[in-house]
């Protein structure tokens, strides 16, 4: 082993005689007073001390040229190789491993889907150097060669001759070898490879699933080809599944060695992100049964698409059919069925409610829709009705934010003065959430109140206690702040709470009187329905909610059909506040206005171009509200109230239609007026969010270090658009389950690498198909990327020439048998000490 010093500055070296003459004259001319012994010696101390920081500063290292080698096997793993195959892969390396000299450090890698380290280099007796693995791992259903050997360059000991020898049938499924031999080159990393070929076994396999084109539109029919191979010759089944349902099936003939494809038929009629996967069965023995499906992506653009739910089904198909002849097609739901997830929102352009109670609703399905709003830049529509904004409990909820309308009526009339008791039911079994909910509907209903109300909340056990007198309204904290002392514990009587509520509501000066009562359980006592019915022939109506399955439903509903009032069962507390808030409005407030009105067009607005509103027919109600200050209302009633709202809210845009669309108040619109399918039309195409894509594109490449996700972003068409914000979430379904729900797994900001170009990555790490939606501000698009189960095949196979080309990038060999002259193929790697630490 030899070396020498090399200097990282060594032009700081040149700085060391002026240095020394420099000092030399600042001493010469010195007048201090010392022996000419002691100034000799000072000169001589500063000269070794700049010396030695020159020295310093240029950094010297002392090179060591090593003569030691270090050699690291990648070992196949693979479903390919089998159990046989991977064994002789393990005997040939070993034979190796033993005929190298003990100064040759060893160590092994396993190639798989994912490289593990098997053995770190380490010298010694051969026996300790390449001993079985503790765990040794399972074959997998992929290879990827290039990160193994990438992973072997990060283990080599410094200052050694660095080698790979490959042990592998060279059949790669993932990442790309022949450019980590180009790597490897670079970093004077030699590697040699051995040919090793698993047995050939009965195996059948989907190599590729591919369709004509990944985008296409509704009606356009599209080619599936599957591409087949197998090792023996059998006859076998292809099912072709859309979506998770089985659609096709084709009997094939598969010849041993020889290439087969299976060409299927698509034609989807309606825009969705379609993910298809065939399937092969019927195979005896089949080695590899993982390899035996195919999957793939393709996205069907074409009409808007929009989700319509509708409070009355049966009403619903005025606007299915009049949106049919205007090429808009509407997804109809009950309020039951709303999807609560953003993933599964975004697959419409915008959403209608139409005579939606809010506590039909979960409360993670509003704030769904006011993220889908906000975040996604999705289209929201409220329709009026006996059960929409206000009169259906909106007030105070996520849904109420994002409207362009307020909830409370406008004060354009004087409104009578109201009563209202909330008799509260407080029994050990309203503890924990459920009292608590309670409090927070009473101070919300309370809100809705003006100084000429009042308001007076009873809460019962086993007797009846006063937690807020009669009192005048709009006196909202003192109200919250009695109402939070009220706890939970004891029996359950609903008695009492009623009787004291009655006698409070018959001496309030009032002209409408109304009385709210909730329970969770089961009451004792009786007579409540005569209680109810006398309180209704003295103007007091009386309205039921049950909480629950052990509530008492049938005493509950016969209460309120006695007292004149509604009945409620709720078995989700959190929808007590709403309930609250729709009786309330319902009851005390003039939030309806059922007078036949023709529509007054004060504002123009694209959602009204070439539609005339005299020519309208009248409508016969609508829902009071009040307008916000940046909304634009281009239709209002005949006293100004406002019946077409309009506004953006976040990313998406929000429009509120007061009265209804159905038989109720537009039965003079649906009766075959022409303007009606015109009106709806524009509507919805100006409130639904805008074509996806148009200045957004975005590309799935996979490399060794994952998926790279590239997204092209333009301002127009002549210029990229830089500096966004773009962010990307990735949801995933995994293989076998692609009738299934997807779940995020990712959610990243992109980069930007050049102009108008950003990108980030994610890593697949189950089989399954991911589907990346990326957005910036509220353009958006999404791409699919397929995760195949397996690629292997049992064929046997070995492929020699990519083993041997990257032999030959590196210099190395194909090994044709145990050979360990491994110390041909270059010298060691250089060592260096650095040395400005010690000086």
């Amino acid at each position: 082993m030899g070396g020498f010093v090399d200097w990282a500055e060594p032009w700081l070296l040149l700085l060391v005689v002026p240095a020394a003459l420099l000092l030399w004259w600042s001493t010469a001319g010195s007048v201090h007073p010392m022996p000419p012994a002691r100034r000799r010696a000072v000169l001589v101390v500063r000269v070794l001390l700049v010396v030695l920081v020159l020295f310093a500063l240029a950094d010297p290292a002392w090179q060591l040229d090593s003569d030691d080698a270090a050699v690291i096997f990648v070992i196949d793993h693979s479903d390919s190789l089998g159990s046989e195959g991977i064994a002789r892969a393990h005997q040939h390396a070993e034979a190796i491993a033993r005929a190298l000299p003990a100064s040759v450090a060893v160590g092994a890698v396993s190639a798989a889907d994912e490289p593990r380290v098997l053995h770190a280099p380490e010298r010694g007796a051969a026996a300790d150097r390449f001993a079985p693995p503790d765990a040794p791992p399972k074959a997998t259903a992929q290879t990827d060669l290039a990160a193994a050997v990438t992973l072997a360059f990060g283990l080599f000991p410094p200052g050694t001759a660095r080698h790979v020898v490959i042990v592998s049938d060279g059949l790669e499924t993932r990442g790309d070898l022949v450019d980590a031999a180009r790597d490897a080159a670079l970093k004077n990393v030699t590697i040699d490879a051995i040919a090793v070929g698993g047995p050939e076994r009965a195996d059948a396999r989907v190599v590729r699933l591919r369709p004509s084109r990944s985008r296409s539109h509704e009606g356009a029919a599209i080619s599936l080809t599957a591409e087949l191979e197998s090792s023996v010759t059998a006859t076998t089944t292809a099912r072709l599944f859309e979506n998770g349902v089985e659609v096709e099936s084709r009997e094939v003939r598969l010849t041993a060695g020889e290439p087969h494809t299976v060409a299927f038929r698509r034609t989807p009629e309606e825009r969705n992100l379609y993910r298809y996967l065939v399937r092969i069965e019927g195979i005896d023995g089949d080695a590899i049964p993982e390899n035996d499906e195919g999957m793939t992506l393709v996205e069907v653009r074409g009409r808007p698409l929009l989700l319509y739910v509708e409070g009355e089904p049966d009403e619903s198909r005025y606007l299915v059919s009049a949106m049919a002849k205007e090429g808009i097609r509407l997804h109809t739901r009950p309020p039951e069925a709303i999807p609560d997830s953003l993933q599964a929102l975004a697959a419409y352009d915008g959403i209608i409610f139409s005579d939606v109670a809010a506590h039909q609703l979960r409360d993670r399905t509003m704030a769904a829709v006011h993220d889908y709003v906000e975040l996604l830049g999705g289209g929201f529509l409220m329709i009026g009705g006996v059960n929409s904004f206000g009169v259906g409990g909106y007030y105070r909820t996520p849904i109420e934010e994002i409207l362009p309308v307020r909830m409370q009526p406008p004060d354009t009339e004087e409104r009578f003065s109201t009563a209202l008791c909330l008799v509260l039911d407080r029994s050990g079994s309203m503890s924990g959430p459920k009292i608590e909910i309670c409090k927070a509907a009473a101070v919300a209903t309370s809100e809705m109140l003006t100084r000429k109300d009042f308001i007076g909340v009873v809460a019962f056990d086993s007797a009846a206690h006063w937690v807020v007198p009669m009192t005048q309204g709009g006196q909202d904290s003192r109200v919250a702040e009695q109402v939070a002392m009220l706890t939970s514990g004891g029996g359950t009587n609903m008695y009492p709470g009623m009787e004291q509520g009655y006698y409070a509501l018959r001496d309030v000066k009032a002209r409408v009187k109304h009385m709210i009562v909730l329970t969770d359980g089961q009451t004792r006592g009786d007579n409540y329905q005569e209680l109810a019915s006398r309180m209704k022939t003295e103007g007091i109506t009386v309205s039921a909610v049950g909480v629950g399955h052990q509530a008492a439903l049938d005493l509950l509903r016969s209460i309120a059909h006695a007292g004149g009032g509604e009945f409620y069962h709720t078995f989700d507390p959190a929808s007590i506040p709403r309930i609250f808030t729709r009786d309330t409005a319902v009851h005390l407030g003039k939030l309806i206005r059922e007078e036949t009105f023709v529509p007054q067009q004060v504002e123009r607005h694209p959602m009204l171009e070439g539609w005339n509103a005299t020519d309208a027919p009248p409508l016969l109600g609508y829902v009071k509200t009040i307008r916000r200050a940046t909304t634009q209302v281009p239709l209002v009633t005949d006293i100004g109230d406002p019946l077409l709202a309009h506004w953006r809210f976040g990313l998406g845009k929000v429009t509120a239609f007061t009265s209804d669309c159905k038989s109720r108040w537009a039965a003079l619109w649906v009766a075959g007026w022409e303007g009606y399918s015109q009106f709806w039309g524009q509507v919805l195409r100006e409130m639904a969010r805008n074509p996806q894509g148009r200045n957004m594109d975005i590309r799935l490449d996979e490399d060794p270090r994952g998926v790279r996700m590239s997204v092209d972003l333009l301002e127009d068409a002549a210029r990229f658009q830089n500096a966004a914000l773009v962010e990307a979430e990735v949801y995933f379904l995994p293989a076998g389950a692609l009738g299934g729900a997807m779940q995020i797994v990712d959610e990243s900001e992109l980069d930007q690498v050049g102009p108008g170009r950003y990108e980030a990555r994610f890593h697949p790490d189950e089989p399954g198909v991911y589907l990346v939606r990326a957005r910036a501000g509220a353009d958006m698009v999404t791409a699919g990327y397929v995760h195949e189960v397996s690629s292997e095949a049992a064929v046997g196979r070995v492929d020699g020439e990519l083993l041997a080309r990257a032999c030959e990038i590196t210099g190395g060999r194909l090994l044709e048998g145990v050979e360990s002259d491994l110390s041909t193929h270059g010298g060691g790697d250089a060592r260096f000490v650095y040395l400005a630490p010690w000086i």
